[in-house]
């Protein structure tokens, strides 16, 4: 079944001007106002309760009541972790090549689909801005996303810096942003305060956000100006984030098209550079032996 974040991108061109703010306000704190009394949620997104109901319906939900349960099957999900799914897959038949395979290429092609909601062209001006300090942060699992993507764009762009800190000496970096800083934020389910905390101070900082996530939305994502998503889910312990590289690869691609010689400048430069350190160490000469 599809999740209601999906819905509402869908249906989002069709919706009433009444329907487009419950949908943006729902969307901004997700899942937190779905889950709040009709009234309530009314209220937040400055409308009345029975314009949530119609709006309830027309998102195919027979009652609030089952918008809420799939609201509560979603937040079940995001909270799932490798232990909770050991227990889950406890004596059922081990995963088959063929069906892991199928659901990594079926996240694949759903990442892909999904990169017609970023704004990619405005993505790739702020990520090929040489002028613009980019940062990349990732958290426990996430940061081998973000360091993969910092190693691919560090040899077509200069000014940028993977954050590796531990959270305890976040400080130092967040110094160095300002307004014309750009932050590229990692961040899928269970996701880490830290994070969440760290991309909320660069704002602050007026720096420019785009959070790479999933399809249910970390925190981060509501700060951010683009937001990446791609499906995680996979019959494994672990979620797959490969669709997430797969989305990374392709503004890798449209931001070396977009430097275009300059890329290839500096892909030559490192290259001279790398020869320093690519051979081998002279053997020392041994001393010749003296005569007695």
């Amino acid at each position: 079944m599809s999740s209601i974040l999906d819905v509402l991108r869908r249906e989002m061109p069709s919706l009433t001007r009444t329907e487009r703010m419950i949908a943006l306000e729902l969307m901004r704190s997700y899942p937190s106002a779905g889950l709040e009394t009709v009234a309530e949620f009314a209220r937040r997104a400055g409308t009345s309760s029975p314009s949530i109901l119609r709006f309830v319906a027309k998102l195919k939900f027979r009652s609030y009541a089952d918008f809420q349960s799939q609201l509560r099957a979603e937040v079940s999900q995001v909270l799932q972790s490798p232990l909770s799914r050991s227990s889950a897959m406890r004596g059922k038949e081990s995963v088959a090549e063929d069906s892991f395979g199928a659901a990594a290429v079926g996240n694949i092609s759903r990442a892909v689909e999904l990169l017609d909601a970023v704004d990619m062209d405005a993505v790739v001006s702020l990520v090929a801005d040489e002028r613009r300090p980019l940062f990349l942060i990732g958290g426990r699992f996430s940061k081998a996303n973000a360091l993969w993507t910092y190693q691919l764009l560090r040899d077509i762009r200069g000014n940028i810096r993977l954050v590796e800190e531990e959270p305890a000496n976040y400080a130092h970096s967040l110094l160095a942003i300002n307004r014309t800083s750009v932050l590229i934020a990692f961040d899928y389910r269970r996701y880490q305060e830290d994070i969440v905390a760290y991309a909320a101070a660069a704002r602050q900082r007026r720096a420019t956000l785009i959070a790479v996530t999933d399809e249910w939305l970390s925190p981060i994502a509501a700060q951010a100006a683009h937001v990446f998503t791609t499906p995680v889910a996979a019959p494994s312990l672990f979620d797959s984030t490969i669709g997430s590289l797969v989305q990374m690869e392709a503004l890798i691609a449209r931001t070396a098209e977009a430097l275009g010689q300059k890329a290839a400048t500096r892909i030559a430069a490192v290259e001279v550079e790398r020869e320093r350190f690519s051979g081998d160490v002279p053997a020392k000469a041994k001393p010749a032996k003296r005569k007695i």
